[in-house]
């Protein structure tokens, strides 16, 4: 089992109306399509000034071209749509009430390991290691 990290820019696409209404999300991979299962665990990330984790998720549908963008409604920008693999990630923790955001992140002694925080982060997919995994579960 595997843990990633997945980017929303609010500027494109509207997450928060999709983590409170929709049971599961399509994710645009970049990045790590090979690496991606079924199972594998994810963190929902909002960009922007309000940036943190706004979900947790598991991925219930390995990366592929889908023939139709069942979140159509969600986009901002149309250009973003792709057709570039996606997987299906299964929301299973919300938190837009209390997401776990930057400033107490940054502070964290494992958190602040998160290559979203220590690098620019630039790209939608990151790999998160299981002790930050294991971090976040305990602050939910």
């Amino acid at each position: 089992m595997a843990y990633w990290l997945f980017q929303g820019n609010p500027k494109y696409y509207r997450l928060i109306d999709a983590i409170r209404e929709l049971e599961e999300i399509p994710w645009r991979v970049n990045r790590y399509n090979k690496q991606i299962s079924v199972g594998d665990g994810v963190l929902i990330w909002l960009a922007g000034r309000d940036r943190g984790i706004y979900a947790l998720g598991e991925i219930s549908q390995a990366p592929q071209v889908l023939k139709t963008i069942p979140d159509l409604d969600y986009f901002i920008e149309p250009s973003q749509m792709s057709s570039k693999p996606q997987a299906i990630v299964k929301l299973t923790h919300r938190l837009i009430d209390q997401p776990l955001l930057y400033p107490k992140l940054k502070d964290d002694p494992v958190l602040r390991k998160l290559s979203i925080i220590c690098k620019p982060p630039i790209g939608t997919n990151f790999p998160v290691a299981t002790d930050e995994w294991q971090r976040v579960q305990a602050l939910i």
